[in-house]
């Protein structure tokens, strides 16, 4: 190349990168500094489930970083589900992308050491048990030959004494030393066989060590955030990751004063955390939701129908179990279009769901209304999704022990009463009537019952919702006994039905020294074919109850109740109610026990009246 041109390109290139720098952007530097930032954040919320629970951490951004970078979130605990990890509530900055990373511990490779001195351990005692099984084996020999030198000797001496030629004093020496020997290897053996199983304990509790130790222990998560930060100054964002190993459940404390007509209920939540973090001074919430619930809409679909000769009713015990079987597949259906991840999944679930509600609906239209009592429905309360929010923060640490945890407190006012049912016991018991006034559902669970200072027992209620009523039962009460007698049974014949006629008493004593609310239950025989059986009540000492409820549900079925006010007295002072009834009915034919198959289907309706009675 020519000199001259050497010299017009040297001087061209300044000046073309100074053109460069007048007109191209400058380039911000993104951060103060290339360092990837680490915080553990703090725990702010938790919302726990029957199983899992949402944490959410507050993360605060550092003020001087601008621009674009990554900030690791760490210490996230081995129950952490990597996939449910997200960011919410950012304040001064926009995220780019969340993911989580499996981290190993750091102690990982110290702990490869330790097992392999484990290692060593293990095979120097396999070893020692070996050679403890040999050398016992050798003196189980040992004694093997004395006992033969045993059978040399006696006969021996037996045929020196025949000929009057016995040397004692080699006889004694030959005995002491067979004796000697034969104790010597018994004592040997015995302390081989200790030595063997101290070994052997020492041994398994090694490869237990070794077997943990070579586990590693449990591995931890990272969350990383990708950040964009416009300005400086401070920033931050809360994230939420669902934890399993934790989970919680009800129990209640009822304490019940009669002088006052009211009660505290005392609601606690009895909380296991096995996480792996602790969670301190934290804003807890209890829910009975499930964290993983789809926001598909169930869809209804037409009912198709068709027609055949032949019908079918609830009578057939097949027809009885095909209705609960479609009540359960449709409820699962439910359940499991709540947890789908995708709109096919969803629709295939709800499909299913509509094709089990069609043939409960089938049913319902072509069976009587008295057949469809007796079956068994599931209560809509029991799939309440119900949370609590705990007015102070709490603190719980990770451990393997149940941690208790007070939820609400409430006094609400009762109506204390008696219920005897003499045809059953002669017991007389407690119970309370109340409305659930508090703020919140109840949700079902155990009760520790307390009455006027003292534990009368141990019960459960069903979940309540607010503003409804239910009973509570508080145990026995020995001061009160109620006796039953069948006063007299006549029996007649008229045209072709007989008529039977029953009167009974029924006897209260109160050894109280005032008078008691009682509620009293007696039973007429029940039948839903009125025209085989025909029940009419006769006299009665005291009028039937007028509760709109008991005429409503168990008067119909035969059931009597009479609410009384029982005087304190005992013996011939006590209270005593009379009544009557007549039964009548064809007088070829004799009262007996119904069908096991009847009594299946009579037991489903006791337990869902029994639910209804107990939240009225």
């Amino acid at each position: 190349m020519k000199p001259y041109l050497i010299f017009a390109l040297a001087t061209l290139v300044p000046q073309l990168s100074s053109a460069q720098e007048a007109t191209a952007p400058r380039v911000e530097a993104p951060s103060t500094t290339s360092e990837t930032p680490r915080t553990a954040g703090t725990i702010r919320e938790v919302t726990l489930y029957q199983g899992t629970a949402i944490v959410t951490r507050r993360i605060d951004l550092p003020a001087d970083r601008t621009g674009t970078f990554e900030l690791t979130v760490n210490s996230l605990p081995t129950a952490t589900d990597p996939t449910s990890v997200q960011a919410d509530r950012v304040e001064g900055a926009l995220v780019r992308s969340v993911t989580c990373r499996s981290r190993p511990p750091e102690e990982a490779e110290q702990l490869a050491g330790k097992v392999v001195e484990l290692d060593d351990s293990i095979r120097e005692l396999d070893r020692k048990i070996s050679n403890s099984t040999n050398e016992i084996a050798l003196r189980r020999i040992r004694q093997q030959y004395l006992r033969g030198l045993e059978n040399f000797v006696a006969p021996a001496v037996s045929q020196e004494m025949t000929h009057g030629v016995l040397q004692a004093d080699q006889l004694e020496a030959m005995t002491k030393m067979h004796f000697s020997e034969y104790e010597k290897a018994s004592q040997e053996i015995m302390a081989l066989t200790n030595e063997i199983e101290d070994d052997k304990l020492a041994l398994t509790r090694l490869r237990a060590q070794r077997e943990k130790l070579a586990a590693g222990p449990p591995a931890t998560y990272d969350a990383i955030v990708f950040i964009e930060k416009p300005n400086a100054g401070p920033a931050s964002l809360h994230l939420n990751y669902l934890v399993k190993d934790c989970g919680w459940s009800p129990v209640y404390n009822i304490r019940a004063n009669t002088a006052d007509n009211a009660l505290e209920i005392e609601f606690n939540a009895i909380i296991h955390q096995v996480s792996g973090e602790d969670w301190k001074e934290a804003t807890l919430a209890l829910s009975t939701a499930s964290p993983k619930t789809s926001a598909y809409n169930p869809r209804l679909t037409p009912l198709h129908v068709g027609v055949s000769e032949n019908g079918g009713t609830l009578n057939n015990p097949n027809r009885l179990d095909s209705y609960n079987r479609a009540q359960a597949s449709k409820k699962q259906a439910m359940q499991s279009q709540f947890r789908g991840k995708s709109i096919d999944e969803n629709s295939a679930q709800n499909f299913k769901a509509n094709e089990s509600a069609a043939s409960v609906q089938l049913i319902e239209l072509s069976e009587r209304l008295s057949e469809m009592r007796l079956i068994r429905n599931n209560s809509v309360e029991e799939d309440l999704s119900i949370r609590y929010a705990l007015e102070k923060p709490v603190t719980l640490v990770s451990r393997r022990d149940p941690q208790m945890v007070p939820v609400l407190r409430h006094r609400s006012s009762a109506t204390f009463y008696h219920v005897a049912s003499p045809i059953l016991t002669s017991a007389v018991f407690r119970e309370a009537e109340l409305t659930n006034e508090s703020n919140h559902d109840l949700l079902g669970g155990q009760v520790n019952v307390f009455l006027d200072g003292e534990f009368t027992g141990r019960t459960e209620i069903p979940t309540i919702a607010r503003g409804r009523n239910f009973t509570l039962g508080f145990g026995v009460d020995g001061q009160l006994r109620a006796r039953r007698s069948l006063i007299d049974r006549q029996e007649t014949v008229q045209g072709g039905n007989r008529q039977v006629a029953i009167s009974s008493e029924v006897v209260i004593d109160n050894f109280k020294a005032e008078p008691v609310s009682l509620r009293l239950r007696e039973r007429t025989p029940f039948m839903e074919d009125t025209a085989s059986l025909r029940v009419a009540l006769g006299e009665m000492s005291h009028p039937i109850s007028t509760d709109s409820d008991y005429k409503r549900f168990e008067r119909p079925k035969g059931v009597l109740r009479w609410d009384l006010e029982v005087p304190p007295g005992a013996n011939d002072k006590a209270l005593s109610l009379s009544y009557t009834y007549t039964l009548e009915f064809d007088k070829n034919v004799a009262l007996r026990d119904i069908s096991n198959e009847q009594k299946s289907r009579l037991r489903s309706e006791f337990i869902q009246e029994n639910r209804r009675a107990n939240k009225k």
